[in-house]
This record gives structure tokens, C-alpha cells and sequence, in this order.
């Protein structure tokens, strides 16, 4: 025997296939939108609204201005009680006053055409400023709240689930359009290459049809505003669960790191202290039982050696540890030769100046003049004493 329960009947179902409920986009700010608010990864969407929500707070702010009390200049002249024996012209500032209908001296002097009542009292227009002004200030508020969650918040979760859920979205219509496939009658593919006609059944074919539909469906304006239009988005309490437990997260990773290079740290000084002590004790063993005289003092190898010294390996056995190409580009005799040396050198032209070739020229005159007198008082002289 058999317990048969009656189900939905289909056009139930594909009524509720066909109209999906549509659930608001989540947001900090942009609660005055409604249903209007763009999907969490739609930025442009998100910029778009905090724009005009500002510009819609400033300009409350600026009907919360005019509304003040207007500063208006006046004429002493105009004011007989101010100017009454003299007719002195200057300015004066002054407030504009509403008129009401009884109370004060200003009531007695109402102009015709004026508008009284309560909707043009003072009281009234107190009220509508104070609107104004608390209006403007929330509006205000709500677009720095959001503007703070777009640029301050470095892991969103609700970005992270409408991206998820779109991709999600892309593959599924893939996979569906593939099967559902095209009609042969309306639809006809060729062969770019051949120009002929290929059969809509082919896989590649189908799976060609298949991501163009879906980029299409993708690109849609609604689709690109709203995201899936069946996606339930998280509420406002798992937001801040999964954003407490990603900083919670960020914290632990970050110490763990900083634990890791603080223990490589203590590491490498623990090994570098053992090394240290090691050489230490081994240096220690061989000054002891070195020979008499075979070490010298620090004393006598300042003399010997001089100021550049080769520090060998403590690993060094005997000669064949020692790499004599190394040794001798660390202490060359010709490097430290023209180290030791200080070169004076002077440079002397070669070239002669006019001036200076003119005047050697002209000493050399004289000089030779003066030889030839001498020559010739020396002639004069011989031949007087013969």
C-alpha cells in the first residue's frame, strides 16, 4: 500500500520560477534609496548615489541658510526717527523682519499685499530650518558612512558574496543555455573560412551560443546594476561576524609572522653565540699548548706585520687550506707599496709664449753683444801691450 501526497501543481511552480522575490541590496549608507541601492560590487552605481545624496544634504544645508535672518542695508535717511533734524546720508544694517499679524510696532505699518498667517510666521519658518538643518545633517552623515565603508574597509564581505554570487550566476546561465539550446528554424551558423552551413547541435557550437548568451545576459543594464535578481544578500549581523572574524584572522597571521622572524632571529644568534664560544675554546687550546716563543705577542706582530693583517678560517689545517689567489688579492705587496708611496709630480709646459720666446730672444741678444765687446776690448788691449 502506497501514501500518495499531492505537491504543487506545475503552473505553481513555474510562477514561482518565473516571479522571484527581489531582496533590497545592502548597504550603510543608502538606506534613503530603497530598492534603488546597486549591488555591493557595482562601485560606480555606489559613487553614483553617495554623489547625489550629498549633493541632496548640501542642499538642505543651503535652504537651512537663506532661511536665517537677511542682513539688509539701509539708508539713515529713511528713518525719520534716526535723522530728524539733519539730513545726513549713511548705511546701516539691519535684519528683515517678517510681519505678523498683531504685537510690536512694525505691525501697525504692514504693507498691502503682504502675506500673514502661520505659514508665513516666524514660527513656521524656525520649523522648516530646523527640518532643513536635520535633514542635511543625516543625509550628510549617512553618505560619510558610506563613503568610509567604500574607501576604509580593505575586505568587504558583502562585495565578496555579490562577485561570488555573479560568476556563480555567469556559469549557470552557460550551462543552461547549453542545454536548452537553439532553434534550428529561426537561428542559422556558418563556417567563417567555408561560408557554409553548420549544424546548431554540434558542441561547439551549442557551447559557443551558449557563453554569448550569457555575456549578454551578463551585460544586461539591470543585471549590471542589481547583480541576480534572486540572490538573497546577508544581513547586517553576518556582515559584522564575518568582518570581525577576517580582522580577528588579519591579527593572528600578522603575530604569527612577526613570532616566526623573532624565532629565526633568536635562532641565528643562538647558532652564531655556540660558534663564537666553540672558536673561542679552540683558540684558547691552541695558545696553550703552542711552543715557546712560536706565537708572538700582539706587541712584536704590530712590527712584523703592520697595519694589514689576514684573518685565516678557524677551519685551517695547514698550508693546502689556504687559497693563495685570495690571500694575495686581500694583501698585494704592489697595492699596499702604492699605498704607502706619496708622488709629487709637477707638470711643466712645453710650449713657449711670444712674449716669453721675445724676451729670451732679446737677453740672448745682449748676452752675445756683451761677449763681442768683450772679445773686442780683450783684441784692443793685446795689441796696446805688444
Amino acid at each position: 500500500m502506497a501514501l500518495y501526497t499531492k505537491g504543487k501543481s506545475s503552473e505553481e511552480s513555474e510562477r514561482s520560477v518565473k516571479d522571484p522575490k527581489f531582496y533590497t541590496r545592502p548597504s550603510l549608507g543608502l538606506k534613503l534609496w530603497g530598492p534603488l541601492v546597486p549591488s555591493s560590487d557595482n562601485t560606480t552605481g555606489l559613487w553614483s548615489l553617495v554623489a547625489i545624496q550629498t549633493g541632496l544634504s548640501i542642499f538642505l544645508m543651503q535652504r537651512f541658510r537663506k532661511l536665517g535672518k537677511k542682513w539688509v542695508k539701509r539708508d539713515i535717511a529713511d528713518f525719520p526717527s534716526l535723522n530728524r533734524f539733519s539730513t545726513t546720508h549713511g548705511d546701516m544694517y539691519m535684519t528683515r523682519h517678517i510681519p505678523v499679524q498683531f504685537g510690536g510696532t512694525h505691525s501697525f505699518n504692514i504693507r498691502v499685499g503682504t502675506r500673514t498667517g502661520f505659514w508665513y510666521s516666524d514660527k513656521f519658518r524656525s520649523m522648516r530650518r530646523l527640518v532643513y538643518l536635520l535633514s542635511g545633517t543625516l543625509i550628510l552623515s549617512q553618505s560619510m558612512l558610506e563613503v568610509s565603508r567604500l574607501t576604509l574597509l580593505k575586505y568587504d564581505p558583502w562585495v565578496e558574496e555579490a562577485k561570488s554570487v555573479r560568476e556563480k550566476q555567469f556559469f549557470n546561465d552557460i550551462v543552461r543555455f547549453y542545454h536548452e539550446g537553439v532553434d534550428s528554424t529561426k537561428f542559422k551558423a556558418k563556417d567563417e573560412l567555408s561560408g557554409q552551413t553548420i549544424s546548431l547541435n554540434l558542441p561547439e557550437v551549442k557551447q559557443t551560443i551558449a557563453v554569448a548568451r550569457a555575456q549578454a545576459q551578463a551585460e544586461n543594464l539591470v543585471t549590471k546594476w542589481f547583480g541576480p535578481l534572486d540572490y538573497k544578500p546577508q544581513s547586517f549581523t553576518e556582515f559584522l561576524d564575518k568582518l570581525e572574524y577576517y580582522l580577528n584572522m588579519t591579527d593572528f597571521l600578522n603575530n604569527l609572522r612577526r613570532q616566526k622572524k623573532l624565532d629565526e632571529v633568536d635562532k641565528e644568534l643562538e647558532k652564531l653565540s655556540l660558534e663564537n664560544k666553540r672558536n673561542r675554546q679552540r683558540i684558547h687550546n691552541i695558545a696553550t699548548h703552542a711552543p715557546a716563543r712560536a706565537m708572538k705577542t700582539n706587541n712584536n706582530a704590530q712590527g712584523v706585520m703592520g697595519i694589514r693583517r689576514v684573518l685565516l678560517h678557524h677551519d685551517t689545517e695547514s698550508s693546502n687550506d689556504i687559497s693563495l689567489s685570495e690571500i694575495w688579492a686581500i694583501y698585494n705587496p704592489w697595492t699596499n707599496l702604492a699605498l704607502d708611496t706619496a708622488l709629487s709630480i709637477k707638470f711643466f709646459p712645453s710650449v713657449i709664449f711670444n712674449e716669453d720666446y721675445l724676451e729670451h730672444q732679446k737677453r740672448t741678444n745682449d748676452s752675445e753683444q756683451v761677449d763681442s765687446m768683450e772679445q773686442k776690448n780683450n783684441t784692443t788691449d793685446g795689441k796696446d801691450l805688444e
